[in-house]
């Protein structure tokens, strides 16, 4: 009897039997990696449904396979699917830090070693106004975003985290400081909303100061 008949002949019991039958396997498999393989196991693991494209809908709205051909900072990138389409992803529940921010330069070099170049499985939830794919990405079955909290890259975006993810990406977040990984070596990193806020309000008060002084130059012209 192969294993999808055991299922269905047994029902629930049979998804329980065959954990119970594998976990001492598990345990051999986890025992003999490096640290660094088991966090990335242990990530694909937790969201089997997440690891691979196997031609099944995606949890969210849709899912593809395709090649990263850029990565704009440390949490967008663009890709080319099988029919040569282009898509622009952002990564979803995670934020990184901006490239003309402190570690943003690190936080997309390191990306780039993770994914550019190689194929990725996608998994789309929605789009943003730019129009950008919000999803999660997988390389060889390693959840991306979450590695990029986990290895101090980027901030778990709890503005825009979902409830069923919101426990899970900030206790990553707060191992990646306790253990001072990535950007958390820093004394007193800047929260990239923040820093965005920050950086639009002085981008508009320029503009007002450059208005003003356009006007009085027009007056003294006069």
């Amino acid at each position: 009897m192969n294993i999808f008949n055991f299922r269905k002949k047994h029902g629930n019991s049979a998804s329980k039997f065959l954990m119970n039958s594998h976990a001492g396997f598990f345990l051999k498999v986890l025992t003999g990696l490096s640290a660094v393989t088991a966090v990335s196991f242990i990530l694909m693991l937790s969201n089997p449904a997440e690891a691979a494209d196997h031609g099944r809908k995606a949890t969210g709205h849709y899912s593809y396979t395709c090649k990263v051909i850029r990565v704009h900072d440390g949490d967008t990138l663009r890709c080319l699917d099988g029919k040569r389409k282009e898509h622009k992803i952002r990564l979803i529940n995670i934020d990184a830090p901006e490239k003309t921010q402190q570690y943003g330069e690190d936080a997309t070099s390191y990306l780039k070693s993770r994914i550019l170049k190689k194929d990725i499985t996608v998994q789309v939830s929605s789009k943003d106004k730019y129009r950008r794919e919000l999803a999660l990405i997988f390389v060889n079955g390693t959840n991306i975003n979450k590695e990029m909290v986990a290895t101090g890259n980027a901030w778990a975006f709890r503005k825009y985290l979902p409830e069923h993810d919101r426990k899970e990406y900030i206790n990553l977040e707060s191992g990646a400081r306790a253990a001072k990984r990535g950007l958390w070596k820093y004394q007193n990193p800047v929260e990239p909303s923040e820093y965005r806020k920050a950086h639009r309000s002085s981008q508009n008060t320029g503009k007002s100061h450059g208005s003003r002084n356009h006007d009085r130059r027009k007056k003294s012209h006069r």
